[in-house]
């Protein structure tokens, strides 16, 4: 009887791996535990979830992490009013968010909207220290309490929580207080950092369908009046629609179902919807839109309700996480999500989310992947990790340095990581969804990895029915059949086969990941400072080049005396130490280094460290300083900090007391000199401070006015001189601007020119190819008889007579010239000659060399010189170098006076 059972039990486990075998040869690849599933899909009824306050109740059976997010926001902003948006196409990027530590999976809320405006929502709400509790603390299932931990990967005040909140504290925030809002929102006064993590503890209210059915009381009027609230331009047909749904319902409970209900059969999930977000959202997705995402579903299911006099509000904030840890769970910005709570009479507000199953258009780029670190690889070091594919930022990927998780990249494809103390340090960059999966022993979840390496999902597994009838053999083959088919197991309808209490891993993929190896830096060096004498402290900094060792341990003379602090320092009690030379060491993983301590006797009984001791410190940061130009109040300059040749980065500097800035990679940071005579620059490293005084600014300010004063002065000079006026400058300056204006004209002028030269060209040209036949008919004897031979000789002999003729006159002129009397080079001409050479370079004229004297005469006249004094000059001059006449010292003296005339004119 025995041995049949086991045979029939064999036979049956045979039957069920071939049954599985062929559909997955012969089905499509399918989520076959995916949205269309819901609590019954393997049998169990819909009310066994609703006992729990994290279920599904009046959710169709959606579990949060197969719930189908939305471009809600997709970051951990809770603004005071949020528009509803309308298609997305496109694929989301999942920006990590934050990581919860908790042993169960739920809604993560970040806040409600009471005002529904028909185009988005807006929120009228106060709050109050969380310690004073929270706002419309309603009833809760006290049995059900969850504690989680949270940190946050980016900054935000906004503190995502389970519903209902009771309490929520913040590690190593003092100062900061958090606050609760009368619609249930979690915020911080002040901003939180990127890494910052606080604790909380919530508790449900209830949701079995028992419970909510009873509390069927009229709701308070302040509830009512805020949340049944509609728009004035909401059509008739919203309500009446709504009517027609709920007709026949008892209970609000029933009410509020019939019209979950109705949304999740009756439309569908889709990103790209026909929604026009400048229309009413409501009134819309009821009757002219059959596919919409969470934001639209929950707007139209809120306003339903509200339509039929049902409290209900709009909330928003994640659905689930992907598993990521023991406990853990990571929260991307595609999770982002949209649902309703209604409120009971007596229980309070509770969740329903009416939006149905869909997939969503996650953008997760595969490996290989570009990895590369943001500075030299130093153990010890405070590094970024980078992680593109083809040049882009790849989002959401775990990193892990040594095979240990550090984190996810950010939305710029970066994660901060400290580089460990060994000899080789390979950075790791997998997939979404390839982080260690894990099953929980207590039973309250399990995990399911994704065979592709999508995000997984918390599945529940309070499943003992199903599994009480099933073969512990058939319950130990299906999970390992399952995992070798290309199924999707990415969302939760109902029980799965994962769940049925066998513990199922991820199959890793060595090759589906991406990493690099790097030899860090381990060569340290110990400096040592401080007072080295008998009695004294010494101060001890171990570092590789500008990264301090921390928690290494230090050997005195062969012995543990203690270890650094975070900034690489030890402080060397040398009490009761004689005077010598004395081995110090450090040890930290791959760093290892010795130095000799020198202790000295003390001077004069003084044991204190001495003022002069800490000037001459070898600790102390060297400061250099590189002004842009010359070092001058308000200029800007570039200061180096560095120890021992090398970059000292991230360590504030202070100019006259007040911090700056932060050193870059490089030590070096730009600042700017205050108004005063002298600054002193300080910059601190591990513990050490140096400074670097730079004086004599007010000097320098005077040395360079001084020499703008000179320049000034001499180009005065110059222009007196040489008779450069103000008036000459500006018409000269007058020509240029006009030059520089018609630019534009001439070059469309000349741009004109070409083009009509060049289409005369293309015209002549085409007409000479249309005329070559003509010209290649005639025959070689017509063409001779066209020639006239007596014409051709008759040019020939005419030309040969001109160049005769011309080379006889010019003959005649250079003996004409010869015998021409010179004129006279006196000491009278040479004056003239100089008045005249003054009054052209006072005058300007444009083109001198192919000017005339009367030409320039015109010329300056029409500039506005006066007429007299420009026509003597003209005169006189024109009367001496052409008409050969000597000039009397009266009409030089004319000449001079009509020149100064000409200046004092210019003058005034």
């Amino acid at each position: 009887m025995s041995e049949g059972r086991q045979t029939g039990e064999g036979m049956l486990v045979i039957v069920a791996i071939v049954a599985l075998l062929l559909s997955a040869a012969f089905l499509p690849v399918v989520d076959i535990f995916g949205e269309e599933n819901g609590p019954g899909a393997l049998g169990l009824p819909g009310d066994e979830l609703e006992e729990s306050g994290l279920g599904t109740a009046g959710e169709g059976g959606e579990m949060p992490g197969g719930t189908s997010g939305s471009p809600v926001g997709g970051s951990l902003a809770a603004p005071e009013q949020t528009s509803i948006s309308s298609g997305f196409n496109g694929s989301l990027t999942p920006v990590p968010l934050f990581v919860v530590n908790s042993s169960e999976t739920t809604y993560w809320r970040q806040t409600a909207y009471t005002d529904y405006t028909g185009t988005g929502w807006e929120q009228s709400a106060d709050d109050r220290p969380i310690s004073e509790g929270v706002p419309n603390d309603d009833r809760t299932v006290d049995s059900q309490i969850i504690e989680y931990e949270v940190t946050v990967l980016t900054d935000t005040r906004s503190l995502p929580t389970a519903w209902q909140p009771k309490s929520v504290s913040l590690s190593n925030q003092s100062g900061t207080t958090v606050r609760a809002s009368t619609v249930g929102g979690v915020s911080t006064d002040r901003s939180l950092s990127k890494g910052a993590t606080y604790t909380a503890t919530s508790s449900p209210p209830p949701r079995d369908a028992t419970t909510l059915r009873q509390a069927d009381g009229r709701a308070p009027d302040n509830i009512r009046q805020t949340y049944t609230q509609l728009p004035a331009d909401t059509p008739d047909r919203v309500g009446e629609r709504t009517a027609e749904i709920v007709g026949g319902e008892q209970t609000r409970y029933d009410r509020v179902m019939a019209v979950h209900d109705w949304l999740e059969s009756n439309k569908g999930y889709s990103l790209q919807t026909d929604i026009d977000s400048s229309q009413p959202i409501a009134d819309q997705f009821l009757f002219e839109v059959d596919e919409a995402y969470c934001q639209h579903f929950a707007t139209t299911m809120a306003a339903m309700l509200r339509s039929q006099d049902i409290p209900a509000r709009y909330v928003v904030g994640f659905a689930g996480g992907s598993p990521v840890g023991d406990g853990e769970s990571l929260v991307t910005s595609d999770r982002a999500h949209a649902w309703v709570e209604v409120y009971f009479e007596g229980v309070g507000w509770v969740r329903f989310d009416p939006t149905p199953g869909g997939s969503l258009p996650v953008d997760s780029p595969q490996p290989p992947y570009d990895l590369s670190l943001n500075r030299s690889a130093v153990v010890g070091a405070d590094v970024a990790v980078n992680v593109e594919k083809n040049d882009s930022a790849v989002i959401g990927v775990p990193v892990y340095v040594n095979d240990e998780r550090v984190g996810w990249t950010d939305a710029s494809g970066e994660t901060p990581a400290t580089l460990p103390y060994a000899e080789e340090i390979t950075i790791t960059a997998r997939p979404r969804g390839s982080e260690t999966k894990y099953s929980d022993d207590s039973g309250s979840t399990t995990t399911v990895a994704d065979i592709d390496g999508s995000a997984s999902t918390l599945l529940t597994t309070d499943f003992d029915d199903a599994t009480s009838t099933v073969s512990p053999r058939l319950v130990e083959a299906l999970p390992t059949v399952a995992s070798s088919l290309p199924l999707v197991i990415s969302r939760l309808g109902g029980p799965t086969i994962g769940a049925l209490g066998t513990d199922f891993h991820q199959v890793d993929d060595a090759t589906n990941e991406s990493s690099v190896t790097y030899a860090p830096e381990t060569n340290a060096t110990i400096s040592v400072g401080g007072n080295r004498t008998t009695g004294g402290t010494a101060r001890l900094v171990v570092a590789v080049q500008d990264v301090p060792v921390a928690d290494a341990n230090i050997d005195f003379d062969g012995e543990t005396v203690g270890s650094t602090d975070s900034d690489g320092v030890y402080e060397l009690s040398l009490a009761n130490i004689e005077p010598g030379n004395y081995s110090v060491r450090a040890t930290r993983g791959s760093v290892d280094v010795s130095s000799t301590l020198t202790v000295t006797p003390p001077e004069g009984g003084n044991d204190s460290e001495t003022a002069e001791d800490k000037q001459r410190d070898p600790l102390a940061p060297n400061i250099s300083v590189s002004p842009s130009l010359i070092a001058l109040p308000g200029t800007s300059a570039t200061a180096t900090v560095s120890r021992n040749g090398q970059p000292i980065s991230g360590t504030p500097v202070r100019v006259d007391g007040e911090v700056v800035g932060e050193t870059d990679a490089n030590g070096t940071i730009t600042l700017s000199f205050p108004i005063a005579d002298s600054v002193v620059l300080t910059a601190s490293a591990n513990g050490v401070t140096g400074e670097q005084s730079i004086d004599g600014l007010y000097r320098n300010a005077g040395v360079v006015v001084a020499a703008l004063v000179g320049t000034l002065v001499g180009l005065i000079m110059i222009a007196r001189r040489y008779g450069i006026t103000r008036q000459l400058l500006t018409r000269r300056l007058a020509a240029i601007v006009a030059l520089l204006i018609s630019i534009p004209h001439r070059l469309t002028n000349l741009v004109i020119r070409l083009a009509a030269a060049f289409e005369a060209a293309i015209v002549g040209l085409w007409r000479q190819l249309t005329s070559l036949p003509s010209l290649l008919t005639g025959s070689l004897i017509n063409i001779l008889h066209q020639v006239n031979p007596y014409g051709l000789l008759l040019a020939a002999i005419t030309w040969v007579r001109s160049r005769l003729r011309g080379l006889r006159r010019s003959s005649d002129d250079t003996t004409a010239d010869a015998t021409t009397t010179r004129t006279p080079d006196t000491e009278q001409h040479r004056r003239i000659r100089a008045i005249w050479g003054s009054f052209v370079e006072f005058v300007r004229p444009p083109k001198l060399t192919t000017r005339t004297p009367a030409e320039i005469s015109r010329y300056a006249i029409r500039q506005g010189l006066p007429r007299r004094p420009v026509e003597c000059i003209t005169d006189l001059y024109r009367a001496v170098e052409y008409g050969h006449r000597s000039p009397d010292e009266s009409r030089l003296e004319s000449a001079r006076e009509a020149l100064s005339t000409l200046r004092e004119e210019d003058d005034e």
